[in-house]
């Protein structure tokens, strides 16, 4: 074998992975397992920005250039704003947090990361794995597979009408000529915006009074034209008594919300990590804490077995996925009581266990709460639908 596990992708996920397994080798003092990481960009830009609530410590507080202690949501003259100091809300750039992977890594001579090189095929034979690759064939004994999900896989069919529903969206970074944003409270979903396209809110990154990201956020079947997110985001700009501004960085994006199961291992010696693992919350999009908590709990298998077959931790706890499938159900059957919904849930519940509720922290109790803040006879024919569609679905 040329390597004990090879990483496709040198992503979120893919990064991530690799500096845990550098930790966790150093912690257990081992060896660390060799680690080649392909990705198929030639260099790292800021392309994307990564935020959610603070709980357990990772490798990249460093790259945390922003924490907020409120968050707001709004819909129509319905305006609440909650905060918890014990866990802040914290911004990530895509740049900083690839450079401080970078950093990390080259402490550790033992991984590799090949930039520049596209995975073609993924193929297992016998007690390896051989990766074809533009760069030439690799042999792993463990494979890694972060890539972006395949359209074909999320829309294959099944005997199960499942949710597949799509959060897209455009963010502007942008500067204004005056005072426009509180820079203290995060605008987290103002749904004071039109509803006819699906689910639409505006979401708002404040960094001073007058410098933000602001993004066109929908929930809906699929994507709008560009031209419509950037009409939503100057119109909430105009709202806001911006007049004058300047763009700099813009990102765009999309995140499978689907009741579709995760399926992390497409054989003994390959998995899936990332999006394509099933670690996007389906019900919010956020994921950056979910992939720091499975990358450590993979991390700890790897170097325990390096080059081995392994089976992957559970992406993310079941009461959790089952929560998710119902609130996915009742946004499809009743996407115009989302924002009511949303905002209803911020008003009604303590701060700290929000949080705990939209990054899969939450207890039991948490959940039974949680659903007493809904229409509980709306939301218990989701239930049961949810419950039926589950019990459908042909064994894996």
């Amino acid at each position: 074998m040329d390597v004990d596990a090879l990483i496709v992708g040198g992503g979120c996920a893919g990064l991530s992975l690799a500096v845990h397994v550098v930790a966790a080798a150093r912690r257990a003092g081992r060896a660390c397992p060799r680690v080649t990481i392909v990705e198929p960009r030639s260099e790292y830009q800021r392309d994307r920005t990564w935020c959610g609530w603070r709980f357990e410590a990772h490798p990249f507080a460093d790259s945390v250039t922003r924490r907020w202690s409120q968050w707001a949501v709004q819909e129509g003259g319905r305006r609440v704003v909650r905060g918890s100091t014990r866990h802040p809300y914290e911004h990530i750039p895509a740049d900083r947090f690839y450079a401080q992977a970078q950093a990390l890594l080259a402490t550790a001579p033992e991984l590799r990361l090949v930039f520049g090189a596209r995975v073609t095929a993924i193929a297992e034979q016998g007690g390896q794995v051989v990766v074809e690759t533009t760069a030439g064939p690799l042999r792993a004994g463990l494979v890694l597979d972060g890539r972006p999900p395949e359209a074909a896989a999320a829309a294959e069919a099944s005997a199960v009408a499942e949710v597949d529903l799509v959060q897209h969206f455009v963010g502007w970074e942008v500067e204004t000529a005056e005072p426009c944003f509180d820079p203290g409270v995060v605008e987290m979903m103002d749904f004071a915006v039109a509803q006819t396209r699906g689910l639409h809110f505006m979401y708002v990154l404040p960094f001073t009074s007058t410098r933000a990201l602001v993004e066109a956020t929908y929930i809906s079947a699929g994507a709008l034209p560009l031209a419509q997110y950037e009409a939503d985001i100057r119109g909430d700009l105009e709202r806001r008594g911006a007049r004058e501004f300047k763009v700099g960085f813009r990102e765009a994006g999309q995140i499978a919300m689907s009741t579709r199961p995760a399926r992390p291992q497409a054989s003994p010696r390959v998995l899936q990590i990332g999006l394509r693992g099933g670690l996007a919350k389906p019900s919010t999009g956020y994921a950056f804490a979910a992939i720091q908590r499975f990358s450590a709990a993979l991390a700890e298998r790897i170097v325990a077995r390096p080059g081995q077959p392994l089976v992957p931790p559970a992406p993310r706890p079941a009461a959790a996925v089952a929560m998710d499938r119902v609130f996915l159900s009742y946004l499809e059957r009743h996407p115009g009581r989302g924002p009511g919904l949303f905002v209803d849930l911020f008003e009604r519940l303590p701060p700290d266990l929000l949080c705990r509720f939209l990054t899969d922290h939450g207890s039991p109790l948490d959940g039974l709460r949680v659903m007493a803040c809904t229409p509980l006879a709306q939301m218990t024919a989701e239930v049961v639908r949810s419950r039926a569609r589950w019990l459908r679905r042909p064994a894996a």
